[in-house]
């Protein structure tokens, strides 16, 4: 008898708990979370992506057409401001950008080189294989016009110039569809509340804590050899010869905190995941997020401005910067998730 008073005091507690937190989430409209995202970050974030990657083809199109050294250096400035760009919308790796596999097809590095001169040399591929998604999209690009006599190479290389085309051509195909799309998945997305697997708020917070866990690994654990024995990997850098991964690594986390805060890409802000924590009562995990983000951005901009140098000279502030983030980790996919109710249902085998 004694037991099953016990029991019931812990049954009508729990069920407390769980009216109180169904009434803190009934509060918290998610709907005005997901359609501040939707209206003022995602749609002008992809049309800025999609300006930029135009203004490449363009530019290329104008080398293509009268190759100087000029014309040359207006594709690499044009290539750059489209691939940070490119940063601040990979992690909506679902939907219409899934459709197209956006994210792997512009940003997989790093890039098989031998695929790419095997690729130029035979003049038979298909870059929309999968064998080839590392030759194709921003990285390939790193490699093609940062290479050493790049313009040389390039300007009087017929078969060079044609896999430049066909490349650009290609990310400018897969970016104008994701944006068509996003205009008719729009109303889906902000109508897709639910917890569900397969629902839109899921599949965003799945694919936000997995661009997280990307960024972890692909721009600072592989190249820092968290998995190899703390053996450098230079290699495994991102935009290793152009040099610009400093500044990829931090659009990427800027964008990140950006999507949390539900701060707007034009200029509006909104509900976000830190007012969906404080509603859930969630306060310590919010604070704890939303200091983070400032510490990561400071502990970047205090690296040098080359990775790869960086990796030689401030081994120890990138060692410290991974750390960070791999910490966090916790607050994010424990915390967070556990807070919203979400299941994380991508695979990962980094045991966080």
């Amino acid at each position: 008898m004694r037991y099953a008073w016990i029991i019931g005091i812990v049954l009508v507690l729990t069920a407390c708990k769980d009216k109180t937190s169904k009434a803190q989430d009934d509060t918290f409209k998610k709907t005005e979370l997901l359609q501040q995202l939707a209206d003022n970050y995602i749609l002008p974030s992809y049309a800025s992506l999609q300006q930029d990657v135009t203004s490449l083809a363009t530019s290329w199109s104008s080398f293509d057409t009268q190759a100087t050294e000029v014309t040359f250096d207006s594709i690499k400035t044009q290539w750059k401001r489209a691939y940070i760009r490119f940063q601040y919308v990979k992690m909506f790796d679902f939907g219409p950008g899934m459709e197209q596999n956006l994210s792997m097809s512009l940003g997989t590095f790093p890039c098989d080189t031998a695929a790419i001169e095997s690729n130029i040399t035979s003049g038979t591929y298909n870059l929309s294989a999968i064998s080839n998604y590392d030759a194709v999209g921003f990285p390939a690009l790193d490699y093609l016009l940062y290479k050493m006599d790049a313009y040389q190479s390039i300007s009087g290389n017929t078969a060079r110039k044609k896999y430049v085309t066909e490349l650009i051509q290609k990310m400018k195909s897969e970016v104008d569809k994701t944006v068509s799309s996003w205009a008719t998945y729009r109303t889906t997305f902000v109508d897709g509340t639910s917890n569900a697997s397969t629902s839109p708020f899921s599949l965003f917070v799945n694919n936000y804590i997995r661009d997280y866990e990307i960024l972890k690994w692909t721009k600072l654990g592989y190249p820092l050899g968290a998995n190899t024995g703390n053996v450098k990997n230079p290699a495994y850098l991102e935009a290793r010869k152009s040099g610009i991964g400093k500044e990829l690594l931090r659009a990427n986390i800027h964008a990140l905190q950006q999507v949390y805060h539900g701060y707007g890409m034009n200029g509006k802000n909104g509900k976000s995941m830190h007012d969906y924590l404080i509603a859930l009562g969630k306060t310590t995990t919010a604070t704890t997020l939303e200091k983070n983000w400032g510490v990561f951005l400071t502990q970047i901009d205090a690296l040098t401005n080359n990775l790869e140098t960086a990796l030689n000279t401030d081994t120890q502030k990138m060692i410290d910067l991974y750390n960070a983030i791999h910490y966090n980790t916790i607050a994010l996919k424990t915390d967070m998730v556990s807070a919203f109710g979400i299941l994380i249902t991508y695979s990962d085998n980094d045991g966080d």
